[in-house]
């Protein structure tokens, strides 16, 4: 019995720790001499206040598989609305993509291995610019790693809206799925896109706080992404997978 409960909390502490390190995401900067320096680890959730002091400013980082074996790490960039008219936006994860929402062919990340992510920001001379860029990693298996890069004058930022709980179940689901969500703003929405990004159903959140149902008997099997949004915004995307 004491061998038995010894292994469940290994097992345990092991599931925890690869869960919460499967991604490590280093913000990088230059020095005077212009190399490749580390300025942060960024947290999930965390926002990235980049201010457009010049014309162009770059969003810098390393992305690091922390696990044991090689992963395959996805990357999905969206540009929230709200972002000034006339600006310039690309991002770059082994290739370097100009849409202003899109997902990046999956990347094969080795054990310890690291890829450059990075993202162009151009005001094009346009005064007090701003965007907000949402980051979305995900590993099959672990939870998504999902952070936010702001560029503009951070003093004049607006205070994103926040989301507590996020849910979807049965993942995978076949024919029903039901998301648990609850956020701190109302006119709210659900977005269910497929893996090239078309958007195939959205519906409205009647509350803060509740649950929604979505029929998805019609859809081919495959993963799919669903994303909240708040004032046509979004705020959070993660995965969904449908089987049968």
């Amino acid at each position: 019995m004491k061998k038995c409960t010894l292994f469940l909390m290994a097992m345990c502490a092991c599931a925890s720790l690869s869960f919460a390190q499967v991604l490590k995401i280093n913000q990088m900067g230059t020095d005077d001499a212009m190399e490749r320096i580390f300025v942060k680890e960024i947290l999930p959730g965390e926002v990235i206040e980049m201010a457009t002091e010049e014309n162009f400013i770059e969003f810098d980082s390393d992305v690091i598989n922390m696990s044991e074996i090689a992963q395959t790490v996805n990357l999905i960039l969206e540009v929230a609305d709200g972002y000034t008219d006339g600006i310039d936006i690309s991002g770059c994860w082994k290739e370097c993509l100009f849409p202003w929402n899109f997902r990046f062919d999956p990347v094969e990340l080795p054990s310890q291995g690291a890829e450059v992510f990075k993202i162009d920001y151009n005001t094009n001379g346009i005064e007090n610019s701003q965007a907000l860029v949402i980051c979305t990693f995900v590993v099959e298996g672990y939870d998504d790693f999902v952070f936010y890069v702001r560029f503009g004058d951070a003093q004049e930022s607006v205070t994103e809206p926040v989301i507590t709980k996020n849910q979807a179940y049965p993942n995978p689901a076949t024919s029903v799925v039901t998301i648990d969500y609850a956020l701190n703003k109302s006119n709210a929405q659900i977005s269910l896109y497929n893996i090239l990004g078309v958007r195939v159903h959205e519906q409205p959140l009647d509350s803060q706080e509740g649950t929604a149902t979505i029929n998805i008997s019609d859809f081919a099997p495959g993963v799919y992404f669903y994303t909240i949004k708040v004032d046509g915004k979004a705020v959070e995307t993660k995965k969904l997978v449908i089987s049968r």
